[in-house]
């Protein structure tokens, strides 16, 4: 075992519940961090299409080394604030995963 892996904890990832519909709310937290520590959440979406959607945010572990997506801010990304649905409705096409896929900003949101 190296030095580095005993003195960096791997994250941990949990979801609940592991399967839901899209307007179903759900909870994304990851433990076992350093306290402040940035980190990136981000989900990902390959649809029945064939085109890759994804969204991310940008957050910073509290004291105790958690995030909790629903309940901690998220300071950048695709979405800001305290959006538990953050990593669904701020979804976006990956640049790159198709051409001719492109997001389009309106005054509500993206079109696509």
């Amino acid at each position: 075992m190296s030095a580095m892996s005993l003195s960096c904890p791997l994250p941990i990832l949990s979801v609940h519940p592991s399967r839901a519909l899209v307007d179903e709310k759900f909870e994304v937290i990851v433990e076992n961090l350093s306290p402040g520590c940035p980190v990136t959440i981000r989900s990902l979406h390959h649809s029945e299409d064939g085109d890759d959607w994804e969204a991310y945010g940008l957050y910073v572990s509290d004291h105790t080394g958690r995030v909790s997506v629903s309940q901690d801010m998220s300071f950048g990304g695709t979405y800001s604030g305290r959006e538990s649905m953050g990593l669904i409705w701020s979804m976006r096409p990956v640049p790159g995963s198709r051409t001719g896929l492109r997001s389009q900003s309106t005054k509500n949101g993206l079109l696509c």
